[in-house]
């Protein structure tokens, strides 16, 4: 099998943020996302107007690759309420109701969920004390619009097969 090459989104002096690729190496839900974002036309959206392209996802872009800058940057979301913990080491990054969920890898084929801390004892950092720290490689899986009280199991398990058929490309190196 051949090496797939993931869209790099930024690096910092934490972390490395890529978009996940499914298991045909080559679909990449967060790309596409980010690509229909990008041009004000991703119709899950919502929150979105009347027409397309929709100018406020395009300013919520611009927004969302700040997220990301900061946490690779920092080791820390930019602030508490653009993040969440979902389940099983799957987090989510939030901007109204849109949604992108991630997940972290060192990179060999392997990951080991990162559960929020219950407390600050339990934790290595002080501000965001409940936000972990991650391997080198945070991947940006599922996108998905946020339209009731919790995430849906299906984009929970979406979310969850998109990372095992990503992190299964490290283990075919």
């Amino acid at each position: 099998m051949a090496k797939v090459t993931r869209r790099l989104i930024c690096e910092g002096g934490c972390y490395v943020i890529e978009c996940a690729v499914r298991g045909d190496g080559v679909t990449s839900p967060a790309a596409s996302f980010l690509d229909h974002l990008s041009q004000g036309t991703w119709v899950e959206d919502p929150d979105f107007g009347d027409d397309f392209p929709d100018d406020a996802q395009i300013s919520d872009y611009d927004k969302i690759l700040t997220f990301f800058q900061v946490l690779a940057d920092e080791g820390e979301p930019c602030y508490a309420g653009a993040v969440n913990d979902l389940n099983n080491g799957i987090w989510e990054f939030k901007l109204g109701a849109k949604r992108l969920s991630f997940f972290d890898t060192p990179g060999d084929g392997s990951y080991k969920p990162k559960p929020r801390p219950a407390t600050a004892a339990d934790a290595s950092r002080g501000k965001y004390y409940w936000f972990p720290d991650f391997d080198e490689y945070v991947r940006l899986g599922h996108a998905f619009p946020k339209t009731g009280q919790r995430t849906t199991d299906d984009d929970l398990e979406l979310t969850l097969r998109v990372r095992e058929e990503d992190v299964e490309h490290d283990r075919l190196r």
